[in-house]
């Protein structure tokens, strides 16, 4: 008997519109996990694997969501789709655990780390408050969190993404689970933690005996942790089988897209005529700690005394860990933020380089694409007023009709047309709102484009599609990208060089093609062999 057995499984919504009665998320899907063994279900966004693993503890949003008579869900044998509340309260926490792919919102923000984990161990292990207190230290300490003792007495926000990451595995071992679900557990993090996190899964696997069931976009991140994989689209499962025979053999051509859907080395012989953006020596410093009397005492060096060049037509790839300081140079290039020491030299005309130039000058030339696009996009406003919000600043004098043309013109640039102008962001997936992010960007026709993690949110190929729309881009408009991310696959696919960051320091500058073939400082190495 397997440890868990799903058969014929389906979900459905009730929708809002009244044309439709519901809507179907999953259709009767069947996979088994077995005792010890680690199970991915891999596939886009809205694909249904969220769904599928939510309704195994009931945890969907009821009576919203249905199941027909002939879904099932076995645990050891015992049916949990159609068992009661108190049933499913003893199971979960305690067989069957759950880690949300986005700690910070799963964590309370007003409670320390060590009432959080205590109240599981209080609540499902009936321990004293002492008891409890000893093996939260265990359990952090169980999932490599160092200084455990003092971290208890830490909030949420005063940890790392990864930090956060390890707490939310430590709670949900904490009672010795026979089965562990984790949702998309590493998709916010550097390659680096990626890898942690996957090696203290397989540890915990291992030292505790229990079974995984890992969801994730990611193929790369399924392969490394995975014995077989269910590939799912669209509600259904399309293929599934062991690790091997899905990545070496796989049948479905959505797998074989999935799985072809990485990014390339560009090609980057193309000579660049002359330097559009020159940082000599720049320091950005965040006061942390003060005195009674209001002196700095302790500061962080976010950029320290970093020296580069944006050449015409490049891309310069800035890749680091978070907190390495990527970002933070990366907006005060754009002269977003306070520049303790250096300089920014910007060369828009290649004829004339000068340092301190109209602020409004800058801002119209240089524009930035951020990570998030559902939170960079004003949910208030239509596409229409979004996109074209910059040109009532830039461009005053444009009237309603030439505006609009404009608008319409940059959206078919992205591969968006114009039914889209009265929309909200909210309408549109994770991609369609990138584009829109780089079509509000692009409206203003900048020189300089600041492109802050815009793809590590994507699905793999929803990623290739922004990749390759950038390049384009680039080309048809002969524009120099500043491209920002701790994916090393997408700074392989966009770079033409590569600045690589660690706690502030440029530690390596080099082509793309001599950073990842012959790559020089161990950081730069380790970063490289965490993304493969």
């Amino acid at each position: 008997m397997p440890l868990l057995d799903v058969k014929n499984l389906s979900v459905f919504f009730k929708a809002d519109s009244e044309k439709e009665d519901y809507i179907q998320a999953v259709k009767g899907i069947s996979f088994s996990v077995e005792k010890g063994e680690v199970l991915g279900i891999v596939g886009e966004s809205g694909s249904g694997k969220s769904v599928s693993a939510l309704s195994v503890l009931g945890l969907l949003p009821y009576p919203r969501a249905s199941h027909d008579q002939k879904s099932s869900v076995k645990f050891e044998g015992r049916e949990l789709l159609h068992a009661g509340e108190a049933f499913l309260q003893k199971i979960r926490g305690n067989e069957i655990s759950f880690i949300f792919q986005e700690p910070m919102s799963s964590l309370n923000p007003l409670h320390t780390i060590e009432k959080q984990i205590s109240e599981t161990l209080m609540l499902h292990r009936g321990m004293s408050a002492k008891d409890a207190r000893k093996e939260a230290v265990r359990l952090l300490k169980l999932t490599g969190i160092k200084n455990a003792q003092q971290r208890l007495k830490s909030y949420p926000f005063e940890l790392s993404g990864g930090q956060r990451q390890r707490v939310m595995i430590a709670m949900a071992v904490a009672n010795n689970p026979k089965l562990l679900i984790a949702d998309e557990p590493t998709t916010a993090l550097d390659v680096t933690i990626q890898a942690q996190i996957i090696d203290l899964l397989l540890d915990l696997r291992k030292k505790l005996g229990m079974s995984i069931i890992f969801i994730s976009h990611d193929l790369s991140v399924i392969r490394k942790i995975a014995d077989k994989v269910c590939v799912m689209k669209d509600g259904k499962i399309v293929e599934q089988g062991s690790i091997t025979d899905v990545f070496e053999n796989p049948k479905s051509d959505y797998t074989k897209t999935l799985i072809n859907s990485h990014l390339l080395l560009k090609n980057n012989d193309k000579k660049h005529p002359y330097s559009i953006l020159d940082v000599k020596k720049m320091s950005v410093v965040y006061p942390i700690k003060k005195n009674f009397l209001g002196k700095v005492v302790e500061e962080l060096k976010a950029v320290d005394e970093v020296s580069l060049s944006l050449m015409k037509g490049e891309t310069l790839g800035i890749v680091g860990e978070s907190g390495s300081g990527k970002t933070t140079l990366g907006l005060a290039a754009a002269n977003l933020i306070r520049r303790d020491k250096g300089d920014v030299c910007y060369n828009f005309d290649e004829n004339q380089s000068v340092s301190r130039i109209n602020e409004k000058y800058i801002r119209k030339n240089i524009q930035i694409v951020f990570q998030d696009p559902y939170n960079s996009l004003n949910p208030r406003m239509n596409i229409e007023e979004i996109v074209g919000e910059g040109l009532d600043v830039h461009f005053p004098s444009l009237s309603v009709k030439e505006k609009k043309s404009r608008i319409v013109k940059v959206l078919k640039e992205v591969g968006l047309n114009s039914s889209i102008l009265s929309k909200y962001p909210h309408e549109f997936s994770g991609g369609q709102r990138q584009r829109i992010a780089i079509a509000r960007a692009l409206v203003l026709e900048p020189e300089i484009l600041v492109l802050d993690e815009p793809t590590s949110a994507l699905d793999v190929t929803i990623q290739m599609q922004i990749v390759e729309l950038l390049n384009k881009i680039q080309q048809d408009r002969n524009l120099s990208y500043i491209f920002i991310s701790h994916d090393m696959n997408a700074i392989k696919a966009v770079s033409d060089r590569v600045a690589v960051m660690k706690d502030g320091k440029l530690v390596e500058l080099k082509t793309a093609t001599e950073i990842f073939n012959c790559p020089e400082n161990d950081y730069t190495k380790k970063l490289i062999a965490a993304a493969l």
